[in-house]
């Protein structure tokens, strides 16, 4: 992080709490108190701690596996590098390893929570899910995690509840799902997989209402994807409400999760939705012409049908009403001529043909009755309960048709009278008056298959599902070898997805007979079904990260001969997921290999290419899944970023910047409101150092969608265009923690970080005040002395004054007075430069105002200063030498630990009216102590101080001796680390040299603030 660490152990351990950015394994534990967490400098196992991160980092996973063994040896107690191997043996894969691992150091020392949380993780990815639920559970109710480690482990339990859900209602218990998902969405409110899986399970018990209030009031409070709007619309469709399910499919279509496979089934819903509402209006109006037909006022039933004729020239219900008019007024043959007439424009089906057939009969035109009745059997729309019938009729009119032919239209059976009933009612869409007669013939025959069929089809033409469902089990109760309705109820279940009962009705279908064609159809069903539900078994796995049931069922639904292309990458990310990166690309390679491969199968293969370093392969993917096609538009677009991207590296390397920055520059033109785009190119801008463009492409970044991990960057690029900026992006950041999904998973370690970096941007005005004194310093070399001065600095960093890089405007006063009574007074005001970033060097000019006789009365003083470690003051103590060696810039003690105290300082000036110049050093080596807790240090050293002064007769003067220092960190809320420092520095001295002035006991207290 930007200068705030400057020790090598903080740097290291950073580095160790950042690499665990993908699971939250090496979190450190928060308050545990009597833990041991790594080795102090030193002490074996450090440095092989040290070099396992850095191996790590470098994704040399087998070389950070080993030196992690070694630490782990050398350091038995410590927990740091059980938590790295853990980490480690879990990235290549090994996780049963890793959590044996635990498992030993946790049965023989005391442990963190933050070690129990990560065997958890482990152990859900192991699928033991009795074991990880018990151990996120004690961690999270221990009170010893952060806020961010306990959000990560509130993810992880959402994980597990809806797996649990997701497998009760996969084998339909369907109550226990729902309380279990209800669980789940108690863990994470704006969740959307509990709300769909609570739906489908209502729906699945004919709760349809249940489901459509659970449904409304999630979308009416959450942005809901395209899947969840299409569930509510096929929900809508089945409870007639044609107009809300058209308007969520339109929604659906539009959203950016829509994969290409379910586009075009939602396509044809929203077209069914569409018609089905128009449909409802002809009927509504249709109405009318059966209800005076049967007032017998066929003159208006004529007259209305001939109206509807007209308004729906293309329709056949209209013309069906019409020539049901012209019959019952007894006008067959101007039935007869309608039908002609609409023939002839128009492609008949067959059931216009059957009732042309009927009205020809009817006016003895047998011939043509029975060209219609052929035409009507040879159309593949004719349903299989019509032909029966048909062929009955043609026998009748062929018979009569011979010589001595017997009558045509023989008295029927009252069975079969209700049956031509309802199927002609059926046939012109009067559908109540179809049940009816269905009804009639079920209750006249209530053992009969056909008439139970019959109200089937024309319960469900009206839309109701349930009803007809209820029906079907109503007779298969008393009938269970029924294969027609079995088969029925079978399509009637897959429609409403229920697809274990559809595939279950299917099976004992089949075990009857069935008619060839309907036997064929049956059969197909009954493997769809049994792909769909292993399929849907996967699909659910994956969106569940569980990735190991995701493997074993997408090679499940792999071995069906109807296998997508889907379940082919539910497999392979799962195999990705599990950490085989190199299997998973063998498998993309063989599915590719396959032929026919969409554009998202390109893209995951370039996705898994990217992760094992081959860029080159990466690129020419991404390019082939745009050219194939068949990308969602989210990802797309991400696919289009990835080319950009991948192709101004490329440049970026040859050191072509302008061509690189002109790839991403036009990515951002091409897709101005994606906003990976504009973070992207704003961390393109960054590395080439052009800050204030890196800050504007950030905003627009945010200003599309507010992200943490942007709110960083733009905050570190924000460092030298305006440090007002920098403090509100890191502000909101820290608002943003315990939300944002990119800033949650992060370890505690860095938000501290970020605090400190907050009190850094606002430190825009700054005062340091220094205090010192010397004692026991014989009188010939000045004695006792005290020396108070302060020091106010205003930067330039585009909060109250214009952004210059490194520049200050400083304003302060000095005092001194030795045991002689020489006495030195003044005031200064100047400007100071710090023109090396991250170097804590500085260059300043000043006006100096002298209020003693002992120099002139003004002059110009040109003085530098240089500081390494933060805590040597330079051995002429004063604000000035502290304002030029920015005693602020200084390690925080994020963590209790002991490590070396190294430190140096000088100071030197050029007093241009005198002629002088002096120069000063100070230098520490010892060891220290940081207690995070109490944001104290304290450190015991050797303190070497050296001055010169050119006005001197004894120029040089030196002392040794010991040191004690201390430093405190004051105040702080919840954005700053802290308000103040105050930092107290006493040594005893033992002069040498020339001249002994460096000598005695020398005591400094500053406060900077």
């Amino acid at each position: 992080m930007r200068r705030v660490f400057r020790r090598p152990c903080a740097t290291i351990l950073f580095l160790a709490l950042a690499l665990a950015s993908t699971t939250p394994t090496a979190a450190r534990a928060g308050d545990n108190d009597g833990v041991r967490e790594e080795p102090r400098p030193g002490q074996p196992g450090y440095q092989e701690l040290a070099l396992a991160f850095a191996r790590l980092a470098k994704g040399d996973y087998d070389a950070a596996l080993k030196y992690a063994q070694r630490a782990r040896s050398l350091a038995p107690n410590y927990e740091m590098p059980v938590r790295l191997l853990a980490d480690i043996l879990n990235k290549l894969g090994r996780i049963g390893e890793a959590v044996d691992v635990i498992n030993d150091f946790v049965a023989s020392h005391k442990h963190s929570m933050a070690l129990i949380a990560q065997r958890g993780h482990l152990r859900k990815r192991l699928m033991d899910v009795a074991g990880a639920e018990a151990d996120l559970r004690s961690a999270r109710d221990s009170g010893a995690l952060t806020q961010e480690q306990a959000a990560a482990v509130d993810v992880a339990l959402f994980d597990l509840a809806m797996s649990a859900a997701y497998k009760d209602f996969n084998e339909s218990r369907l109550n226990e799902a729902i309380e279990k998902a209800r669980a789940a969405r108690e863990l994470d409110k704006n969740a959307e997989a509990p709300v769909g899986l609570i739906a489908e399970a209502f729906s699945r018990q004919g709760r349809a209402q249940a489901a459509l209030d659970e449904l409304n009031r999630y979308i009416s409070q959450n942005k809901a994807s395209g899947r969840l709007l299409a569930q509510r619309g096929y929900l809508r469709r089945a409870m007639q409400d044609l107009k809300g399910a058209a308007a969520d499919f339109e929604a659906a279509l539009a959203a950016p999760d829509i994969e290409p496979s379910q586009t075009l089934p939602l396509r044809n819903a929203l077209a069914e939705a569409v018609k089905a509402e128009h449909d409802s209006i002809m009927q509504a109006e249709l109405a009318q012409v059966y209800a005076a037909i049967a007032k017998r006022d066929y003159a208006r039933a004529v007259k209305a049908a001939r109206d509807l004729r007209a308004k729906y020239p293309n329709a056949e219900a209209p013309l069906f009403a019409l020539m049901t008019a012209l019959t019952k007024s007894r006008q067959a043959k101007a039935a007869v001529k309608e039908a002609d007439a609409f023939i002839k424009d128009n492609k008949p089906s067959s059931t216009l043909l059957a009732q042309r057939g009927y009205s020809r009969r009817a006016i003895g035109d047998l011939s043509g009755a029975i060209a219609d009745f052929r035409d009507a059997l040879a159309q593949p729309d004719i349903e299989p309960a019509q032909v029966k019938r048909l062929k009955l009729a043609l026998a009748e009119a062929e018979r009569a048709s011979e010589p001595g032919g017997s009558q045509v239209g023989a008295q029927a059976t009252p069975l079969q009278q209700a049956l031509n009933s309802g199927y002609d009612a059926l046939k012109v869409g009067r559908l109540d008056e179809a049940v009816r007669a269905a009804r009639e013939a079920h209750d006249l025959d209530p053992q009969a298959e056909e008439p139970i069929l019959l109200l089937l089809t024309a319960l469900l033409r009206q839309g109701c599902k349930a009803e007809a469902l209820a029906e079907a089990n109503r007779y298969l109760a008393s009938f269970p070898q029924s294969p027609g309705v079995l088969a029925q109820r079978g399509f009637m279940r897959r429609q409403a997805k229920d697809v274990s009962g559809a595939a279950a009705d299917f099976e004992q279908a089949l075990k009857y007979d069935l008619p060839a064609d309907q036997k064929l159809n049956v059969t197909r069903a009954l493997d769809e079904a049994r792909y769909t539900l292993v399929a849907e078994k996967a699909f659910k796995a994956l969106a569940a990260r569980d990735w190991v049931s995701a493997l074993r069922y997408g090679r499940a639904a792999e071995a069906f001969p109807r296998a997508d292309e889907a379940v082919f990458r539910v497999t392979i990310a799962a195999l990705a997921g599990l950490g085989h990166t190199a299997e998973a690309l063998r498998a993309s390679n063989a599915l590719i290999a396959r032929g026919k491969a969409t554009g998202q199968a390109y893209a995951q293969r370039a996705y898994l290419r990217k992760t094992l370093g081959d860029v080159a392969g990466a690129l020419a993917d991404f390019v082939t899944a745009i050219d194939r096609g068949g990308l969602p538009p989210a990802q797309r677009v991400a696919v289009e970023l990835e080319i950009a991207t991948a192709r101004s590296s490329a440049f970026e390397k040859q050191g072509d910047v302008t061509r690189a920055g002109a790839e991403l520059v036009n990515f951002t033109h091409t897709h101005p409101d994606y906003a990976a785009g504009w973070s992207t190119l704003g961390q393109f801008y960054a590395r080439q150092k052009e800050y204030a463009a890196a800050v504007a492409a950030f905003e627009n970044s945010l200003a599309l969608e507010r992200s943490g991990e942007v709110l960083l960057n733009a905050g570190y690029a924000s460092v030298y265009v305006d440090r007002s900026k920098e403090s509100q992006f890191f502000r909101e950041a820290l608002d943003r923690w315990s939300s944002d999904a990119s800033l949650k998973a992060r370890p505690a370690r860095d938000r501290e970080v970020i605090r400190t970096q907050v009190v850094e941007a606002d430190a825009s005005v700054r005062t340091n005040v220094v205090f010192n004194g010397i004692a026991d310093r014989r009188k010939r070399w000045g004695g006792h002395q005290l020396q108070p001065s302060f020091e106010t600095v205003i930067r330039f960093d585009g909060r109250y004054l214009p952004y210059i890089f490194g520049l200050e405007g400083l304003i302060g006063g000095f005092w001194s007075q030795d045991q002689t009574r020489f006495t030195e007074s003044y005031s200064r005001l100047g400007l100071r430069l710090r023109p090396f970033d991250g170097v804590n060097f500085s260059v300043s000019a000043e006006w100096q105002h002298y209020f003693t006789r002992n120099a002139p009365f003004n002059q110009l003083a040109l003085s530098w200063g240089y500081g390494y470690g933060g805590f040597a003051y330079s051995s002429a103590p004063s604000a000035g030498a502290a304002g030029a060696i920015e005693p602020t810039d200084m390690s925080y003690p994020h963590e209790t630990t002991w490590q070396p105290l190294t430190s140096f300082a000088t100071y030197g000036t050029y007093r241009a009216g005198e002629r002088r110049y002096l120069q000063n050093a100070v230098g520490l080596l010892g060891y220290s102590y940081w207690d995070a807790d109490s944001r104290v240090v304290l450190g015991a050293a050797a303190m070497g101080m050296a001055t010169y002064d050119s006005a001197d007769t004894r120029r040089f003067a030196f002392g040794v001796g010991p040191a004690l220092v201390a430093r405190t960190w004051l105040g702080g809320d919840f954005y700053r680390a802290f308000d103040g420092i105050l930092t107290a520095q006493i040594g005893y001295l033992f002069p040498f040299g020339e001249s002994r002035r460096q000598g005695g006991l020398n005591a400094t207290i500053g406060i900077s603030f």
